[in-house]
């Protein structure tokens, strides 16, 4: 903090009163002794910023008593005494409190002019200042951050000089840096359409038909300033670059979409509260299209990169990709793939199918020639062989057409991808019985084919199983472990007939008869005839207590039969002990060995 002595005030008073410093000559003033004035009060005004960049205003009080001359006069200086580095600046005086309000006079007439307040015609007053009232204001404008002092003295004798009979008083006051934008603390969500995006939204990728005109994506800029509140009167510009074109609006509420079709690659929208809003639209080009929202602050007139969004605007349709989870259907009638036992309608709802392990048999992937996914097609489904599977995923209700378009569940989340994929089950007739196969072909009409016959295809093979297990296995990947080294459980089901199980037969729990580390396996379903803990990511550990030990459950056949297999754990002591008895042995012969030489040397 810079702190000036009283020989400094006097020229930096001088200085501000408008003088020179080598040209001052002192006038005896009108008044006729300091005692005029017999006190001075300050109070900052309630309109303080205490800001770097705002002004600071101190309202002034004074008690005085009555001169012996109408003509007597009494003025005020007020200077800065103590300032951070650099902060030095000229204070302001005013007759009027705040700046815009007239104070209560201690004499018949009072002015303000540089960082003097002149009375004139002293009487019998007192007025004691507070945030709101005084008898005028001091000011000014603080251009660093730091501690400040204010002095005001009644310059009685007009010499600007603080005289040691000179009434005064000082007002501390503390100016922070000021709140300036904050990329840090500033958001940018990313929604589909023209819904409004929030933080579940902002995860997803967004792709929309590059048909022109088409309103891909809303994106949301949340300004905010250091101290993490809503900072307005920012210029927010947002820059396409690829395809797309972009629109914007500034909004109140932080939810609100913008519908508005973009119409120009660059939208500069200047904030009125906070949060601005984006759409991108189609040019009708496909392609990523990726937009730069960059901010400009008020304060410094910085611009500053905020972040990026991209979108992908896709084109007609060239490749169906196929992904099988599920391939073995029930035999004897059934849904595979959609919510077990349930209606299609049920299957159009992917809430279940996120949260269990309810997941599609088949997931369709549509991309365009560049690879890009490829909504909002109608992909069927016909099975080479009706008796083994039905040409449509269900026999009725919603998914007649064999797909659904993935789309986002009660939580806003997307079960497979989002756009471009689609999500497919299996119903097979009544009819159907076990160990049979047969392929199934899921298509969409080829939009390259003039003739309109051209199919793009996806073929996938299946096959039948039981719906009851008649035989269920348990086996260790090994047998023997370290211990609580990890471990892979297996659950193997075949059906009456011996073939693998239909997906999504019910799999029983698994219980060990040592404590294990880790979690034992619930109750689940079987795929592909199967259901075994991870090798990749162990999630059952052997016990740490060496001996033998088993895995049990119960079969789910109609003999409840029990499922048994064992393995075991090495015990840490014996191997300890084993190594010792063979370095014991080591020693033995060692030793043999040293007497067999000293014998032939004739060492005794």
């Amino acid at each position: 903090m810079k702190t000036i002595s009283l020989k400094k005030v006097a020229a930096v008073a001088v200085a501000s009163l408008g003088f020179g410093l080598m040209s001052v000559v002192p006038v005896q003033a009108a008044e006729h002794s300091a005692t005029l004035t017999t006190s001075i009060n300050l109070a900052k005004n309630s309109q303080n910023l205490y800001t770097a960049g705002s002004k600071v205003m101190v309202n002034f009080g004074a008690v005085t008593v009555a001169g012996g001359s109408t003509a007597d006069t009494a003025k005020y200086v007020g200077v800065l005494t103590a300032y951070p580095a650099g902060g030095f600046v000229q204070v302001s005086a005013s007759e009027l409190v705040g700046g815009g309000s007239a104070g209560t006079l201690l004499g018949a007439s009072q002015a303000g002019s540089g960082a003097t307040l002149t009375v004139t015609s002293i009487k019998t007053a007192s007025v004691t200042s507070s945030s709101t009232q005084g008898s005028g204001t001091f000011s000014w404008i603080p251009t660093v951050a730091g501690a400040y002092t204010l002095t005001v003295f009644n310059d009685a004798d007009a010499d600007s000089v603080i005289d040691p009979t000179e009434s005064r008083q000082t007002q501390d006051v503390t100016i922070t840096a000021a709140s300036g934008y904050s990329a840090p603390l500033s958001t940018i969500l990313l929604g589909a359409g023209t819904t409004a995006a929030d933080t579940t939204s902002n995860k997803l990728a967004v792709a929309a038909s590059k048909t022109a005109g088409t309103v891909a994506a809303n994106i949301r800029v949340a300004i905010k300033n250091t101290k993490g509140e809503a900072y307005a009167g920012q210029v927010v510009t947002a820059s396409v670059s690829g395809p797309g074109l972009v629109a914007g609006a500034t909004n109140a509420a932080a939810n609100t979409a913008h519908t508005a079709v973009g119409t120009a690659r660059v939208s500069a929208i200047t904030d009125t509260s906070g949060f601005v809003s984006f759409t991108i639209s189609s040019d009708g080009t496909a392609g990523v299209s990726t937009t730069t929202i960059e901010v400009t602050d008020q304060i410094s007139g910085a611009t500053t990169t905020l972040g990026t969004k991209s979108i992908t605007f896709y084109g007609s349709v060239a490749k169906l990709t196929a992904t099988a989870n599920k391939t073995i259907l029930k035999a004897g009638g059934g849904l595979t793939g959609g919510a077990t036992g349930s209606s299609a309608t049920v299957y159009n709802d992917l809430a279940a199918r996120i949260l269990s392990t309810d997941i599609p048999a088949v997931i369709i992937s549509a991309t365009d020639s560049a690879g890009s996914p490829v909504g909002g097609l109608t992909i069927k489904m016909r099975a080479a062989d009706t008796t083994v599977a039905n040409s449509t995923s269900s026999a009725g209700g919603d998914d007649v057409a064999g797909c659904l378009e993935d789309v986002k569940n009660s939580t806003n989340v997307y079960s497979s991808g989002g756009t471009g994929f689609y999500n497919c089950a299996f119903t097979t007739p009544t009819t159907a019985v076990t160990g049979k196969s047969t392929k199934v072909t899921f298509y969409v009409l080829d939009p390259a084919d003039p003739l309109g016959v051209a199919e793009l295809t996806a073929v996938v093979d299946v096959t039948t199983g039981g719906t009851t297990p008649g035989t269920e296995t348990i086996s260790f990947d090994k047998t023997s472990y370290a211990p609580g080294e990890a471990m892979v459980i297996t659950l193997t089901c075949k059906d009456t007939s011996g073939n693998a199980c239909a997906d999504e037969v019910a799999s029983p729990a698994v219980t060990f008869t040592k404590a294990i580390g880790g979690t034992a396996p619930a109750a689940s379903t079987y795929t592909a005839g199967k259901k075994a803990t991870s090798s990749t990511a162990p999630t059952v550990f052997a016990p740490v207590i060496g001996g033998a030990f088993s895995a049990n459950a119960t079969s789910g056949n109609a003999a409840k039969s029990a499922i048994t297999a064992s393995s075991s754990v090495t015990d840490g002591n014996a191997a300890l002990l084993t190594q010792i008895d063979a370095l014991n042995a080591k020693v033995v012969a060692l030793n043999a060995l040293i007497a067999k030489i000293m014998k032939k040397l004739g060492v005794k």
